[in-house]
């Protein structure tokens, strides 16, 4: 373990060094940003993991000096990561201690109103245990980050005590899921429900969702197909310094594209926005005024809000080849339409003799969206059933190319012998 005096030193030694360990959208397949890790290089230039120092910092009160010391690097930094690519986000690590006082959050603010860095370009990771010990003027600082563009992520989730008080309390955008859990889940059921029930809670509080420590494509693919948007790991590369990272942006491969489970995410999405109008529907009779207004709310939404709607605006648009894709922004403009009728009468006190005809109304156009999306689904498999079956015989026939070459080597090689 480092000693406080050798911190001290590499602090002022400009000892610290970034690496950058990149994240991969899995939803499109393509490389969206990476976690800054801080690495302390020794003179003789042995490398000091994090685990050794800071821990000292928490503890001695250097923290913050050393947050704020990496951040200015990563300002640095962020100018030679935006002219590779100006569409990925890049994450570091905080702790509460450092927006306990105002210096990291003016820093951070400094930043934004200096143009270096723009809103969606960072992320704050804030653990689990750390931001259990957020007070109010933590919280305010916070909230402010949040309303400038400043994404924030609880990091190591599901290894606290109050995960979900946690989340209800901080403005989080996202949320990592504990690499502990997620090596696990391939062979425990437990886990593996932990995560997939982890993942569909961020969904539906629209946070993004991060899979850290995916070290084997097994769990790459079982994540994405669990609704997982972002992932983290030794199998997508390791960490590295900025001059690899740079390099590695600008040739990064493309990974699977998951776009069939968040598909299957929208389907769910639609059926619980309609479950929760019924759920309302019922309230209205025995509830107080203040929580069946509350919860109407929700029923007057644009389409373009709901989740389902978020989803055809955003990552469906990958489907916008498709005739059934096209095809729902019809039926679901017309079921928020009809949605809005029915939560105000029933606001107005209109009973069932009314409200019937209405619900028949908005239910053909339910079926209509939910048929479309099945529909769209069978298309999407079929496609990708049918590249994964050429990729396979494309890879069949250049094995059978290269033992043939093999075969015609080893035969003129007879020919000369038998000459």
């Amino acid at each position: 373990m480092l000693s406080i005096q050798e911190l001290r030193a590499a602090l002022a030694n400009d000892e610290l060094e970034l690496h950058y360990q990149p994240k991969v959208s899995m939803i499109t397949g393509r490389l969206c940003g990476a976690e800054v890790l801080a690495r302390l290089r020794r003179h003789d230039g042995s490398i000091v993991p994090p685990g050794e120092f800071i821990p000292v910092a928490e503890t001695s009160g250097l923290i913050t000096l050393l947050t704020l010391n990496l951040f200015r690097r990563l300002v640095d930094d962020l100018e030679l990561i935006r002219a590779k690519d100006a569409h990925l986000t890049v994450s570091f690590n905080a702790s509460a201690q450092d927006f306990s006082g105002p210096a990291l959050s003016e820093v951070l603010l400094g930043a934004l109103d200096s143009s270096r860095v723009h809103p969606g370009e960072i992320e704050v990771e804030l653990t689990e245990t750390a931001a259990l010990k957020a007070g109010p003027e933590v919280l305010r600082s916070l909230e402010t980050l949040r309303r400038r563009g400043i994404m924030l992520a609880m990091d190591d989730f599901g290894t606290g005590y109050s995960s979900i008080d946690t989340l209800s309390r901080l403005p989080f955008s996202a949320l990592k899921v504990d690499q502990g859990v997620v090596s696990r889940m391939r062979t425990s059921p437990k886990d593996a429900t932990i995560v997939e029930s982890s993942i569909r809670l961020a969904h539906r509080l629209h946070l993004d969702v991060v899979a850290e420590g995916i070290e084997t494509e097994c769990t790459f693919h079982a994540l994405q197909r669990a609704g997982c948007a972002i992932a983290q790991g030794y199998w997508i590369a390791r960490p590295m310094p900025l001059g690899q990272f740079l390099t590695f942006v600008k040739s990064a491969p493309q990974w699977t594209a998951g776009t069939v489970a968040f598909l299957q995410l929208a389907m769910l999405d639609h059926i619980e926005w309609r479950k929760a109008l019924v759920d309302f529907l019922l309230q209205t009779s025995g509830c107080c005024r203040p929580l069946v207004a509350a919860a109407a709310r929700r029923f007057e939404a644009e389409s373009t809000d709901c989740r389902l709607g978020r989803w055809y605006y955003g990552p469906g648009r990958a489907f916008a080849r498709h005739r059934e894709f096209a095809a729902l922004d019809a039926p679901h403009a017309a079921l928020h339409a009809c949605a809005k009728r029915i939560a105000a009468r029933a606001l107005d006190g209109a009973g069932s003799f009314e409200l019937a005809p209405m619900m028949r109304e908005l239910t053909q156009y339910s079926a209509l969206i939910v048929e479309l999306l099945e529909h769209l689904e069978d298309a999407v498999l079929i496609e990708l059933l049918n590249a994964a079956a050429t990729a396979d015989a494309q890879s069949s026939a250049r094995s059978r190319q290269c033992v043939g070459r093999v075969l015609l080597g080893l035969a003129g090689e007879g020919e000369k012998e038998a000459a």
